[in-house]
């Protein structure tokens, strides 16, 4: 059985965010930080890392999944496996839309179609 929201959120510390930062080499002063889960991120930045080598930003795009559902989302989450397992480089990624619970055959949760929790 999938687990209640409530059951998921309990269950997980989330990382300090100035931590998670830290890691991907933001300095403290480019960071606002709000409480010890949420921040922006300023972006001044973008300035200081717009010369490094390992510094990109991929958008995807697209207007229709294949028949099989495969769309931006998977081609995101998938992307991302890929760079940070295989590639073994820092990676983020943001996925807006809670549907991904059908797409890997979980039951949808409360937020809508699909199953959403990112801890």
């Amino acid at each position: 059985p999938v687990p209640s929201d409530i059951e998921i959120s309990q269950s997980f510390v989330p990382d300090n965010v100035g931590e998670v930062a830290a890691a991907a080499g933001i300095l403290p002063e480019e960071v606002d930080l709000y409480g010890s889960f949420k921040a922006k991120i300023k972006l001044s930045v973008l300035e200081r890392l717009k010369d490094t080598n390992n510094g990109n930003y991929i958008v995807v795009t697209g207007i229709n999944p294949t028949p099989l559902g495969e769309g931006k989302s998977t081609t995101t989450i998938g992307l991302c496996q890929a760079i940070g397992a295989h590639v073994g480089k820092k990676v983020f990624t943001c996925i807006r839309q809670p549907s991904q619970g059908p797409t890997f055959g979980i039951k949808g949760g409360a937020a809508g179609g699909g199953y959403s929790q990112v801890i």
